[in-house]
């Protein structure tokens, strides 16, 4: 009788062990479970190829200037490499140059020394004043502008006298296909028309460089 309560106590044990033991083993399955199925961290989404400063719907093959398209960049000027005529009206008629190009132009040199003819109008008759040409190429001057009148293309250059450029100015248009040259120059408190500009061309000189009236004067052409 003892034999059979140890025997089936012993086959309880047994049992219990083997309970056991598939329960740990389905506890590690469990754990090993989880760490396989555990959700990754997302990666962090990947950072735009485009940049901010690039400008939306620009196509990428003419990005320049931070976005701006190629051929439309703010503020490009012609330059006297590209035009020799864009350089500074006293290197055109044989004066310094202050630019990389220092051409003068004989045929701009002509047309300004024809109309220094007319200027003569605005001179003065003191002998110890330098010529009103001399006087109007010591000042400074800016690179010549392409501009529109007529449906021609005329070029704006600017001349003045050193220290007066307010009472001795001479602003002017060159066409040259016919070498042209016209201006209107302020000088002695006056306006002197010079070359016969048509209505177009004084109304485009006077918009580039209006005139102070208080520099008039209403009689006599002032010394």
């Amino acid at each position: 009788m003892k034999r059979q309560i140890i025997g089936v106590s012993l086959g309880v044990l047994l049992l219990a062990g083997c309970t056991q033991t598939t329960d740990d083993s389905n506890d590690a399955a469990v754990v090993a479970t989880a760490t396989v199925d555990a959700p990754v961290a997302a990666a962090p989404a990947a950072e735009s190829a485009v940049p901010d400063d690039v400008e939306e719907g620009v196509d990428p093959s003419v990005w320049d200037n931070e976005g701006e398209p190629e051929g439309e960049t703010p503020g490009e000027e012609i330059t006297c490499e590209q035009a020799p005529l864009a350089t500074y009206f006293f290197t055109l008629v044989g004066g310094n140059s202050v630019d990389n190009c220092g051409r003068a132009d004989p045929k701009v040199a002509a047309a300004f020394d024809e109309l220094m003819k007319e200027a003569a109008q605005g001179d003065t008759d003191d002998p110890t004043v330098a010529s009103q040409r001399q006087r109007l190429l010591s000042g400074p001057s800016a690179p010549g502008v392409p501009l529109q009148v007529e449906g021609e293309t005329w070029w704006y250059y600017t001349a003045c006298q050193a220290h007066q450029c307010d009472t001795n100015r001479l602003v002017m248009l060159y066409e040259p296909k016919q070498s042209k040259l016209v201006g209107r120059l302020l000088s002695r408190c006056k306006i002197w028309w010079q070359g016969a500009p048509s209505a177009a061309q004084r109304e485009l000189l006077n918009a580039q460089s209006p005139i102070d009236a208080a520099m008039l004067s209403d009689g006599e052409p002032c010394e």
